[in-house]
């Protein structure tokens, strides 16, 4: 699972609007725009580890296993 995945993941899962998502990773709406975008689209931006962490922790998720086939 890829970053993108991933936030689209924790967004639905927390109920989270990209509005939201940029005040917890303290980015602004544009960006998280970008992240969300298909990774086939000429504005798409890759999703930092740094800030899917930062989202992570957040949330209170746990964290991606070895063995965890997100973490793949």
């Amino acid at each position: 699972m890829n970053n993108r995945e991933r936030l689209i993941t924790y967004m639905q899962t927390h109920s989270l609007e990209r509005r939201e998502v940029a005040e917890l990773v303290f980015t602004d709406r544009t960006t998280v725009d970008r992240w969300l975008l298909s990774g086939e689209g000429a504005r798409h931006l890759e999703m930092p580890d740094m800030a899917i962490e930062l989202l992570r922790l957040k949330l209170g998720e746990p964290a991606p296993t070895e063995t965890d086939p997100a973490k793949i």
